[in-house]
């Protein structure tokens, strides 16, 4: 007959539990000298895919699924992606098409918020009307709080006005707006350029 052999510090306790329900329990032994278990801090070489998203094959991280397993728990991340998007300049009463140099978006998806970056160079525009961007990688909360900032070119605004742009509610586009400057908050559509270049970094919920 086999027998379990406990060494070592003999002022603790060690102490085997059955489950409280019905039922066989087998606890199997290596077959040769080992030890059964070690509890260290958990490391990951590699990476580790969660929510049923198969881990990347390069690196090291936290794989998401492709798309997003939504939690309701306000504690539980459950969305990151990173990527690239393209901005496209449309005008609110007629699209229209541009001619660009530059067409560049970045972005980055941490649960509901997506942090996004672009730059974006035209040298010609058919579009009438307003001037807005398309191309955001989602599509913004219909409460969305966003914030756009600007570093921009050649946009012709009114007089004392400086484009203020923001993140329109359930879309997927930027709204250039104007607001005077030294005067009560109050914003105008801001018309559109048929030539202009515009960097601009900002956020907003999904």
């Amino acid at each position: 007959m086999s027998s379990v052999v406990i060494s070592g510090d003999t002022s603790g306790a060690i102490t085997l539990s059955a489950p409280a329900v019905a039922g066989t329990n087998t606890l199997s032994l290596p077959a040769q000298t080992a030890t059964i278990a070690t509890l260290t801090t958990p490391s990951f070489a590699t990476t580790i895919g969660v929510g049923g998203a198969t881990a990347a094959a390069s690196g090291a991280g936290i794989t998401f699924p492709a798309s997003q397993s939504t939690s309701s728990d306000a504690n539980t991340l459950d969305d990151y992606e990173e990527g690239t998007w393209t901005p496209v300049i449309i005008g609110s009463g007629t699209a229209g098409t541009g001619t660009y140099s530059v067409q560049n978006g970045r972005y980055t998806k941490i649960g509901n918020r997506v942090y996004f970056g672009v730059y974006c160079v035209w040298s010609a525009h058919t579009g009438t009307g307003d001037m807005t961007m398309g191309g955001l990688p989602f599509t913004s909360n219909p409460n969305n709080f966003a914030g756009v900032s600007i570093r921009y070119s050649n946009l012709t605004c009114s007089t004392d006005y400086i484009c203020t742009p923001i993140v329109a509610d359930n879309n997927t586009v930027i709204i250039f707006q104007q607001s005077k400057v030294g005067a009560a908050a109050s914003a105008l559509g801001q018309s559109l350029d048929v030539s202009a270049d515009v960097i601009m970094a900002g956020h907003y919920f999904v």
